[in-house]
This record gives structure tokens, C-alpha cells and sequence, in this order.
């Protein structure tokens, strides 16, 4: 079947979508405006509804997945439905604020000799070396040279991806010194 621009623009007014993707997913669906529609939903590409709103997850041939950062959606209860909740504002600052209170409470530690020397905030430091990276790097080379060692403490450091590449970074030091002493 073949579409028309006037069905696409009529679409395009009804999902809150630009006519080019209205036209090509009315070209997909054979001119069905309902199949469209779905589908142009299902993508993430129509704006949600104030009271918010869900699709079913069934698979079907040529449906794409959930769009990135869909998460199941639950009923006032706390059951799960079928349908799929794209994150609010709401949900997206809290996120952002928890990371931000994690980030103020993990500090990078200097260790020497097995005793704490001192300690700086993750934010600090992240400001240091957006600003003065060749210098922070320096200073802390030199500390690794003088038997100075670094670790994480907070809740950011908790997880095994940090410690594995921590671990894997003092590892590759430790040898790079052992070769840079029996050159």
C-alpha cells in the first residue's frame, strides 16, 4: 500500500513525532497508523503521557527492544507489570543526587609504611586533575616512587570493578619499579 505525506503529517501531529519517522514507520506497517503508532511508541519516540502510560512486552517480529533506561514498571502494590516505565526527571535527579552523595563520601587515601598519612575527597580530586592533570600525575608518580601507596575508602569503592582495576594498576607499577631498579 502506498503511503501518503497527509497520513504521515496526521501521524506525526497524533504521536509527537517528525514527519520522517512517522512516514517511515507508516511505510513499515503498510499504511496501518495503529501499528505505527505502537511502534513509534515502543522506540521511545512519542512523549509520555502525564499520568504516564506502558506497552506490552510481548515479542513480536520486527519490534525493537525497550529503549535505554526503561525499567519494568510496578503497580501501586509493588507487582510487576508487563508494561515497561521510562525514567522521570524525578527518578533521574534522585539518581544523580544518590551518585553525588557516594562521590562526596569516597576518599582517595596515602597510605605509607602501613600507616594512614592522609586523606582527599573524590570530588576534590577529580577537579585537580581536570585542571592540573600532568601535575597530579606527577605528584602522585613521585609519591609511588617514595613507597607512597593510594587506595579508595567509600561507598564507590566497594564494588570489584574499582578494586580489580586499582589492584591491576598497582600491580603493573610494582613491576614497572622492580624493572626500573634492575635497569
Amino acid at each position: 500500500m502506498s503511503v501518503t505525506v497527509e497520513q504521515a503529517r496526521r501521524l506525526s501531529e497524533a504521536a509527537g513525532v517528525d514527519v520522517i519517522a512517522a512516514l517511515s514507520a507508516l511505510e513499515r506497517h503498510n499504511g496501518d497508523a495503529l501499528e505505527a503508532m505502537l511502534e513509534l511508541e515502543r522506540m521511545g519516540l512519542t512523549p509520555v503521557p502525564p499520568g504516564g502510560g506502558f506497552y506490552s512486552t510481548r515479542s513480536s517480529p520486527g519490534c525493537p527492544p525497550p529503549p535505554p533506561g526503561a525499567v519494568p514498571s510496578k503497580d501501586a502494590d509493588g507487582t510487576q507489570r508487563g508494561g515497561v516505565r521510562i525514567l522521570s526527571w524525578s527518578d533521574l535527579k534522585e539518581g544523580l543526587k544518590e551518585l553525588f552523595q557516594k562521590c562526596l563520601t569516597t576518599r582517595l587515601e596515602v597510605w605509607r609504611k602501613g600507616r594512614h598519612g592522609a586523606s582527599v575527597p573524590l570530588p576534590i580530586l577529580v577537579v585537580l586533575v581536570l585542571f592540573f592533570p600532568w601535575t597530579i600525575v606527577v605528584v602522585l608518580g613521585v609519591g609511588l616512587l617514595l613507597g607512597f601507596r593510594y587506595r579508595l575508602s567509600g561507598p564507590m569503592a566497594e564494588g570489584d570493578e574499582v578494586r580489580g582495576v586499582l589492584s591491576s594498576l598497582r600491580e603493573t607499577f610494582d613491576r614497572f619499579l622492580t624493572w626500573l631498579r634492575r635497569s
